[in-house]
């Protein structure tokens, strides 16, 4: 067994596509070798902005022998009249190589056909990979690419090096001009070019030696040690955020963490005015002290040593002439009459063909009215209609304008400071928030609300105007903003359906009836694909289970959402197993049939009767534990009439030839379905 190293060196790729292109580097790899029978032990890989490494242990030196079936001409024209062999067979004997003592008769549903058993051995297994290695390249998907050489060939960032060795000895294949050799870079700053690597062993030890963690976690555990090292010593707590220590880990082969300070007059500014700016434009994090007070302190990471204090200083300076700038914009804004900045909006145009902010905080208080009132929060509405045409002042702001990432912010720390109602403000202040699924919880339910308003606006702004999304391509973030709506809904247990809001968004925009008719159904179709998403990978709920409970209201997001992880939780009992052949048996019968009326006056054979007569008691009250979204308690209720649902199916004839008896018994058994469905379509989830 040899093992198997794979380098591609790269420039600067951004940090958003690293774990994706990693991701498609694995899958790709154990794919194309398992298609091509080469068997392996294991498969790790690792990756920095500027490298993607990828190592297989005891990897197998050639593919694994096959033998296979082949199938031939049909017997009844294979063999004449005599006996012998006719063209066809002949033919195909002669394209394989074989004699007429190979072949083999093999029984198939259109019956004998005559076949051989073909012996292909395994190809060596640097020949497979020399055929893999361009295609692997080749197949990988980018949010965005570009073209960097004469060859042509788009890719994410213009390539620096290929390195494949197999059993330490050089795969050689070439991929858009570049071509495979042992030598690799080290670290851009701290090491020489063209390092020399003959094994695995080699590769981890001399990048080391020129200043290159290879693996993540351990570039991870330095820096979470160092960052520890600086709270001990100023007595503090650094609030590092997941994304965060994300970017630290892929953006730096050797990181080094530092500290730096700055005047404490800067604290008498807001402290998010602070912090977003270090965050969002530096990508350096505030320090607190253990009270959780902001201290004069920031920490960084570099991916050099700073023990001159090089990185450290020029941070300093930097954020010395940027605080000393939004002390300057927030004390002049503060003299400007915030509120009458609306009218300014007018001039600022949202976007070509959508209006100016102005409009579109008009129609903000629209959708405002649409939410509270079918979510329960009318009372919340006069104090959200202001927010909504006030949350766009900001923009207006000298503040906003240069620093963006304080949108929303500022117009509520500014409003808070003219004495408006806390609701008003805090509302505005979180309104951007959350950007997507997976960032922090929104803690202000205002804030929720504005925030689905101004998002699903967006949303059918701009598929109004005929935007497209795709899995690489979403320039105006519209998945975000979908995935964002269900986050609110879910964490504050909004219970509405969503289409009431999707029509009055598309009213907004379309100009007919069609063209109405069409954004409805293309924003509903994009909340069913997130909301898929969502509940198979964030909630990591069973596919199977997923497609149940989205064929019926899916659009009651919090409701859908609820019945998924109910259902996840009786996935291997007896009761759903018995809902599910019942629902399947059920969905046998009446497949393809139209809604019939049912009449009890048809009803004829004791056994239909009864379970006309329990369906009806029972009802009500599966229908009240439905509504009280008690789904669990809703599937024993209905299991307690499996044994009378049983006794119809043994009893009764469902297709009578009296077609007025065999409509009313199936709108008996569509009147069950109808109900069963409320929940999930239980004849969707396996057995």
């Amino acid at each position: 067994m040899a093992d198997f190293l794979f380098e591609l060196g790269i420039e600067e790729v951004p940090v958003s596509e690293i774990s994706g292109i990693k991701k498609q580097l694995l899958e790709k790899f154990r794919t194309k070798l398992l298609e091509n029978r080469v068997k392996f032990q294991g498969i790790e890989a690792y990756a920095t902005n500027k490298r993607f490494m990828l190592y297989i242990a005891k990897i197998a030196s050639k593919a694994e022998d096959k033998e296979e079936e082949i199938m031939g001409p049909a017997k009844r024209i294979s063999i004449d009249e005599h006996g012998k062999p006719t063209i066809a067979l002949q033919k195909f004997m002669e394209s394989h190589g074989v004699m007429t003592a190979d072949i083999i008769e093999v029984e198939t549903p259109k019956g004998l056909y005559m076949a051989i058993n073909k012996f292909i051995p395994g190809q060596a297994t640097d020949s497979v990979l020399r055929g893999i290695l361009p295609r692997i390249l080749e197949e990988l998907a980018f949010a965005k690419s570009m073209m960097w050489n004469k060859s042509r060939v788009p890719f994410v960032r213009p390539i620096r090096n290929l390195l494949a060795l197999f059993n330490n000895r050089l795969v050689e294949f070439e991929f858009a001009g570049v071509k495979s050799s042992k030598k690799i870079s080290g670290h851009g700053l701290l090491s020489d070019d063209g390092i020399e690597i003959g094994s695995y062993r080699e590769y981890i030890e001399r990048l080391q030696k020129n200043f290159v963690i290879v693996r993540e976690d351990e570039r991870k555990e330095k820096i979470l040690q160092e960052i520890k090292d600086i709270e001990d010593e100023f007595e503090a707590v650094v609030h590092l955020e997941p994304d965060m220590l994300n970017y630290y880990v892929y953006n730096n082969e050797y990181p080094v963490v530092f500290s730096g300070e700055f005047d404490e007059q800067y604290l008498e500014l807001p402290h998010e005015i602070i912090s977003t700016f270090m965050i969002n434009e530096k990508k350096l994090n505030p320090v607190f002290s253990r009270k959780n007070e902001m201290l004069n302190v920031f920490v960084g990471v570099s991916n050099i040593p700073d023990e001159n204090r090089f990185v450290a200083d020029g941070n300093e300076r930097v954020i010395k002439a940027t605080f000393e700038d939004a002390k300057f914009f927030w004390d002049n804004d503060r003299k400007d009459d915030f509120i009458a900045l609306r009218d300014d909006l007018k001039n600022v145009m949202f976007q070509k063909n959508l209006g100016t902010f102005f409009d579109k905080t008009e129609r903000l208080s629209f959708l405002i009215d649409v939410i509270v009132n079918n979510t329960g929060h009318k009372h919340l509405s006069e104090k959200l209609k202001k927010a909504s045409l006030l949350c766009k002042n900001d923009l207006l702001t000298r503040m906003v304008r240069e620093f963006p990432s304080l949108q929303g912010i500022m117009g509520g720390l500014y409003l808070k400071e003219t004495g408006v109602d806390s609701l008003v403000w805090e509302s505005i202040y979180g309104h951007y928030e959350p950007r997507g699924y997976t960032d922090k919880k929104l803690e202000h339910l205002g804030a929720g609300i504005l925030s689905i308003a101004d998002k699903i606006d967006n949303l059918a702004a701009f598929i109004s105007r005929g935007t497209k999304i795709s899995s690489s391509k979403d320039p105006f973030g519209i998945r975000r903003d979908c995935n964002a709506i269900i986050k609110i809904i879910l964490e504050f247990k909004l219970d509405f359906d969503i289409t009431q809001l999707i029509v009055a968004a598309a009213d907004i925009f379309a100009e007919d009836s069609d063209t109405k008719k069409d954004m409805e159904q293309k924003i509903q179709e994009l909340f069913l694909g997130r909301i898929e998403n969502v509940l198979k990978d964030t909630f990591k709920i069973r596919y199977d289970i997923v497609n149940a409970i989205l064929g019926k209201n899916h659009t009651r997001v919090y409701r859908t959402f609820l019945r998924g992880t109910d259902m996840q939780t009786m996935e291997n009992s007896e009761p759903i197993q018995h809902l599910v052949m019942i629902h399947k048996r059920l969905r046998n019968i009446i497949k393809d049939c139209p809604a019939y009326e049912f009449s009890k006056d048809l009803l004829s054979v004791e056994a239909e009767k009864f379970l006309d007569e329990i369906f009806e008691e029972s009802r009500s009250k599966i229908v009240s534990m439905i509504e009280e979204k008690k789904y669990v308690l809703a599937c024993s209720e209905i299991m307690e009439m499996k044994p009378v649902i049983d006794k119809f199916f043994n009893d009764v004839l469902v297709m009578d030839k009296d077609e007025k008896i065999k409509r009313n018994r199936i709108a008996l058994l569509q009147k069950i379905d109808n109900l069963l469905s409320e929940i999930a379509d239980f004849s969707l989830i396996q057995e």
